[in-house]
């Protein structure tokens, strides 16, 4: 068993209220994904465990006003953004038009939220860089940031879409 899976099946059975929700959630969903004319498809712990698992490394430097900048780095180990939606949809293929025409809205339990297109995602290098996170430095994410979260690593500026607490991805179909 990949051991970020085993991370997340140590989330408590209890699901969080996501603003986007229909409806209460199943017990043990961690994530939903939602797209227009479709039933939304959840994640549970088992679900995601079935994914493609990766672990991303960001490298970063801290000062710390003594000794100057200090190297540190932080793994992130989950599923690339892409490789759900994919899954949850059956669009955003490379011969997809209709994903092509779409937003990707990462939402967090407090409503906060982030957005990705389909070029950023399928056509960039971007999309190896934005991970729905498990587990951070091999520990599950503590109560603040999980028990899911999102980051575009891949991002100049790493803060507007770090999405703590995920809880959604909805599909929104760009004006034509």
């Amino acid at each position: 068993m990949k051991r970020w899976v085993a991370l997340a099946l140590a989330v408590p059975a209890a699901a969080a209220a996501c603003p986007v929700d229909p409806a209460p959630r199943a017990a043990g969903t961690l994530l939903a994904v939602q797209v227009p004319g479709q039933p939304d498809r959840t994640y549970d712990a088992a679900a995601l465990a079935a994914l493609p698992a990766t672990t991303l490394t960001q490298r970063h430097s801290v000062s710390n006003g003594r000794d100057g900048a200090l190297d540190r780095s932080t793994a992130y180990a989950g599923v690339l953004l892409k490789d759900a939606l994919v899954a949850a949809t059956g669009l955003f293929g490379p011969n997809d038009r209709g994903g092509r025409m779409a937003t990707v809205e990462a939402v967090a339990t407090d409503g906060y939220r982030a957005v990705f297109s389909w070029g950023e995602l399928f056509n960039s290098a971007a999309g190896e860089q934005a991970i729905v996170i498990v587990s951070q430095d091999g520990r599950p994410l503590d109560a603040a940031a999980g028990p899911l979260a999102l980051r575009a690593l891949g991002d100049l500026r790493p803060g507007p879409r770090h999405v703590r607490n995920l809880c959604a991805l909805v599909v929104r179909p760009l004006p034509r």
